[in-house]
């Protein structure tokens, strides 16, 4: 969906200044109500952390820092950090137990020259099999095939979902406001089904509901919208006819920020807001948004999965929520090793296996992740793709669609080279690609 900075960060400063982005209310959100939440309880203790770091008091530094760990597990930018204090202060040891945890939790890292020397002092060998480690967390993984190949390097290609009954792909742009039909006789050529004159903005998640005969999608604004002069911000969860391609309603609520992403379930939807802190349902068609959860923790809210009898919705910032159908209360899953931060895209299987679509740390990828019988907690994670040929630098796989024991990947959404601020990048930017995955 909206811009989301990419875990690239190299020293505590840089991580400091990322986490500092992350802190800053959503829209509409009063800035001065603020309650602690794990997040606020973070980044207070990265900025403290910086300022003992900065007086030379690494031993606090760290300290603080494993606070923050125990707060957002597994979390690159704090991992990252650890790394930085344990140079300045010549600890070996913890520089290895900081990459360990990134080994463990699925990430790679380039490690910088100063902490290349301290930690080949210290145990060359030891070293060398964590480079060797970090280095196969990025091997390309899995297979998929490219099934689509979209040419219109101005529409910023987010969100996808497939009619498996007449095999037709849907994809959402958010530059050119549109819904672009992939016909299975002629998947490279893209028509519009629904557009701007629709009252569309932006469109981000798609979802095809085979009871309702509907293709929904929510729209909203982000920098990338083309707005015209005069035109009002705004965010809703369309849902036009399949077959007709006529809006059949459009869905809004008081409050809404940003409608990122949902899923669509007998004729009910769940939908994120990825700029302020709730979740929405629409119990039927005819039915009116409500609000199913709205929790202060919350941070970036972004894919969406029904699982195990309760609602999962990725945090780019904070991992996987679990949220309750009938009250609205949410719990973080309890994590593997396993870095559930920066994920994207999230759907989910027959079976109650979750596909989930990570590009907010490195390397991209996707990944099924299966709970414990109990809903609450990651029992394993399994990389199904990564280092695809079509997942190519200055871009990134964002949301995914399944069906029919398949998965269907937008593999490289160009947002790198869609700058917030309109102006143009030198690079050239690529056809989009649809990528399928067998999952059976």
């Amino acid at each position: 969906m909206a811009f989301k900075p990419l875990m690239t960060l190299q020293s505590l400063a840089i991580a400091t200044a990322f986490m500092g982005l992350l802190a800053q209310p959503a829209r509409g959100q009063d800035e001065d109500a603020v309650a602690p939440t794990p997040q606020t309880i973070a980044l207070e203790l990265f900025s403290e952390a910086g300022r003992s770091l900065r007086a030379g008091d690494t031993e606090s530094a760290r300290r603080l820092m494993l606070a923050a760990l125990d707060l957002k597990p597994a979390h690159p930018a704090v991992l990252r950090a650890l790394v930085t204090i344990a140079t300045r202060a010549e600890r070996a040891e913890d520089g290895f137990e900081a990459l360990d945890g990134m080994v463990r939790a699925g990430l790679v890292f380039e490690i910088g020259d100063e902490t290349l020397a301290l930690l080949q002092a210290a145990d060359s060998d030891r070293l060398a099999a964590i480079q060797a480690e970090l280095v196969a967390n990025g091997a390309p993984t899995g297979r998929g095939e490219i099934v689509a190949r979209i040419h219109a390097p101005d529409a910023l290609i987010e969100g996808v979902a497939v009619d498996i009954e007449t095999d037709r792909i849907f994809v959402s742009s958010v530059a050119r406001r549109e819904i672009l039909l992939l016909e299975p006789f002629a998947r490279d050529e893209p028509v519009v089904f629904a557009d701007r004159e629709d009252g569309l903005w932006s469109v981000f998640g798609l979802f095809v509901d085979d009871r309702t005969r509907m293709l929904w999608a929510a729209s909203g604004t982000v920098p990338q919208t083309p707005l015209d002069e005069g035109e009002a911000e705004g965010t809703a969860l369309f849902a036009f006819d399949l077959v007709s391609g006529e809006l059949y309603r459009r869905y809004t609520i008081d409050g809404a920020v940003q409608m990122a992403d949902f899923v669509v379930r007998d004729g009910s939807a769940f939908i994120s807001d990825s700029q302020a802190p709730r979740v929405y349902r629409l119990d039927n068609v005819s039915g009116e948004l409500e609000i199913l959860a709205e929790d202060p923790r919350f941070v970036s809210l972004q894919g969406v999965a029904l699982a195990r009898g309760a609602l999962y919705v990725a945090d780019y910032s904070m991992g996987i929520w679990r949220v309750d159908l009938v009250d609205g209360s949410a719990s973080l899953v309890r994590a593997s090793d396993v870095s559930l931060i920066g994920i994207d895209g999230l759907r989910q299987t027959r079976d109650g296996r979750i596909i989930a679509v990570r590009n907010g740390a490195a390397p991209h990828q996707v990944m099924a992740i299966d709970l414990d019988p109990t809903g609450v907690e990651v029992a394993n994670v399994e990389v199904l793709l990564r280092g695809h040929v079509a997942m190519s630098d200055n871009t990134e796989p964002t949301l995914v669609d399944l069906a029919d024991g398949r998965a269907w990947l937008v593999a490289n959404a160009a947002w790198p080279l869609f700058p917030a601020d309109g102006s143009v990048p030198e690079e050239t930017r690529p056809s989009t690609a649809i990528v399928e995955l067998d999952l059976r």
